[in-house]
């Protein structure tokens, strides 16, 4: 647990980097913020900072650099709290009522605000899902490690596979399997998938390690369903930012961004109606070690879902992206209602 000097010390050199890109040291934060205390003491604040893992150091300098810790620390603060300051007339949003009744034109005049409005890359994605539930669900060992999965929905489509598991289990496991899939699926929207999927994951996956691979397998029979839509925003707006001046850096980030199947894999790999937020090495790909991405997504009740998400390095500006994007969607919704 951070004390509040260590906190304002850390927020200050967050603000400074995030407005600079540049290193700072102790006799800059004593002079450009009102610490109330000598540069000797900050100095030693910031010592214990980075021995806690809040800061490095900064290879070209004597200053430090936040950390993907302190990134996650403020960001969560900024999340817990309200931002009752912020404006919601943001520039532009009042066009989207003009929309209601057009999603793909709410979400590219979304993008095009949000990206304009942070100057990073905004991604977005729609995708129609078939307007069914699962009506059965089964798992069926044909002969050794090979299995059928079949899935019935209740429009009468059928879908079935034959695979082959990597991990050998006993009929007792199979059955204890079958219970928890239909528990968690039986009646639920194909739309909804997805996110059970992931809780059936990461719920069982301990006591039933064969869980990942046919909860990974269902989500991929069900994907080859879905029809998905994307469309990027800004992308100029990469060489905004001295992180991108590394055109290695830079021609990564927009091959990954050209690939529409690493695109919608980036937003299979989040659900929900919350901002989510993926700093550096939270990322699971190592080019985007050095990006944030910052996401939310929309149930459009018709079969539907969209998803919006930013792009930007670890510096990016998370109090406007995150007030932003809170404000949007406060009007989405609205809209959508």
């Amino acid at each position: 647990m951070l004390d509040d000097r260590k906190l304002k010390i850390l927020y200050a050199i967050i603000d400074s980097y995030i407005s600079t890109s540049e290193p700072i040291g102790s006799r800059t934060i004593s002079k450009q913020y009102d610490m109330g205390v000598s540069s000797a003491t900050v100095r030693n604040e910031m010592s214990d900072l980075e021995e806690l893992g809040f800061l490095n150091k900064a290879y070209s300098s004597s200053g430090r650099i936040p950390s993907d810790k302190a990134y996650r620390h403020y960001v969560n603060y900024l999340l817990s709290s309200h931002f009752d300051e912020i404006s919601k007339n943001i520039y532009g949003i009042d066009i989207l009522s003009k929309h209601i009744n057009e999603k793909n034109k709410i979400f590219k005049e979304s993008a095009k605000i949000i990206s304009d409005v942070t100057e990073c890359i905004t991604a977005t994605m729609i995708t129609d899902y078939m307007d069914c539930s699962v009506k059965s669900i089964d798992v069926i060992n044909i002969s050794g490690d090979s299995y059928v999965l079949v899935l019935v929905f209740d429009t009468g489509k059928v879908i079935n596979t034959v695979f082959d598991s990597k991990t050998k289990f006993s009929t007792e496991v199979l059955q204890e399997l079958l219970f928890y899939l239909k528990k968690y699926l039986i009646n639920v929207k194909v739309s909804d998938l997805n996110e059970r999927l992931e809780y059936l994951k990461l719920t069982f996956v301990s006591k039933i390690p064969f869980i990942t691979e046919i909860s990974d397998l269902i989500g991929k029979e069900i994907s080859k369903t879905e029809k998905s839509s994307i469309e990027l925003e800004g992308i100029s707006n990469i060489f905004n930012f001295p992180e991108y001046q590394d055109l290695k850096k830079a021609k990564e980030l927009i091959h990954f961004l050209e690939d529409k199947n690493e695109l919608e894999d980036l937003f299979l790999s989040y659900s929900g109606d919350k901002i989510y937020v993926s700093i550096g090495s939270e990322n699971n790909k190592d080019f985007l070690n050095e990006n944030t991405i910052v996401a939310t997504s929309y149930d459009f009740g018709d079969g539907s879902k969209g998803k919006i998400a930013v792009i930007g390095p670890t510096r990016m500006d998370y109090e406007k992206i995150l007030s932003t994007m809170l404000s949007l969607n406060d009007r989405i919704r609205d809209i959508l209602k």
